[in-house]
């Protein structure tokens, strides 16, 4: 029989993902990779709900951008900010 996990102490990774505001794969990985604290049981990953809450995702956070694909996304900004809206 498997253990219990204390719904006060321990949350599923989809709800770890909604308090940390990051998507249920991120945590899911951060979990496995041992930077978010949690335990597997029986193919279930169940992260601490503190953990979860105080996790903060870094602001530069993802795939870095070329420089090409920052200037491209700033000049369509720029471009969208000069259209003038249909009377």
């Amino acid at each position: 029989m498997p253990p219990k996990i204390d719904p006060s102490l321990y949350v599923r990774v989809g709800t770890a993902a909604d308090l940390a505001n990051v998507s249920r794969f991120w945590m899911l990985q951060h979990v496995k990779a041992g930077k978010v604290p949690g335990i597997e049981i029986d193919g279930q990953w169940f992260v601490l709900r503190a953990a979860a809450a105080a996790f903060e995702r870094h602001p530069n956070a993802g795939r870095p951008q070329s420089d090409e694909t920052i200037a491209r996304r700033e000049k369509l900004a720029r471009k969208r900010s000069r259209k003038k809206p249909a009377d």
